[in-house]
């Protein structure tokens, strides 16, 4: 074996190496972003029995740099979408809060700021809220079932 054949093998397990490690942090980061998104509609069905149901305005609508688009469970796409949020809690007081959530891509215009949404939320401090989807559509059902 020669010095060439040792450097060639060597930059290709390099090369190899690089192109793994690539795409653990491109999934990793993938799957992250997801779960924060991912988890306000879990943190809905918990607050849905027992939380306080209210109107919210919405201050500002971000998305995240990676501009992070997945599929629904009605095959659209669902944009991440972070939502600053105002509305008053039971004895008055205004609250905001900041919402991570999948929105169809085809209502995003219905998230702009100004525009009311219905949010639930606990009576804990910060509150926990999410977005009510029992009053406020985040993605367009399937018509073929």
């Amino acid at each position: 074996m020669q010095w060439s054949d040792i450097l060639g093998m060597s930059l290709g397990g390099i090369a190899v190496l690089a192109a793994v490690v690539l795409a653990v942090v491109l999934i990793g980061g993938s799957v992250l972003t997801n779960s924060r998104f991912g988890g306000e509609e879990k943190q809905w069905e918990q607050l849905r029995a027992h939380g306080r149901r209210t109107e919210a305005e919405i201050v500002a609508l971000a998305r995240p740099p990676d501009r992070l688009i997945k599929r629904g469970r009605h095959a659209a796409d669902m944009a991440a979408t972070e939502l600053r949020l105002a509305f008053s809690d039971a004895s008055g007081r205004r609250r905001e809060a900041s919402v991570r959530t999948f929105i169809d891509t085809e209502l995003i215009a219905n998230f702009t700021a100004g525009h009311k949404v219905h949010v639930v939320h606990s009576e804990e401090e910060p509150p926990q809220v999410a977005i009510d989807r029992d009053r406020t559509q985040l993605e367009i059902p399937n018509t073929t079932q």
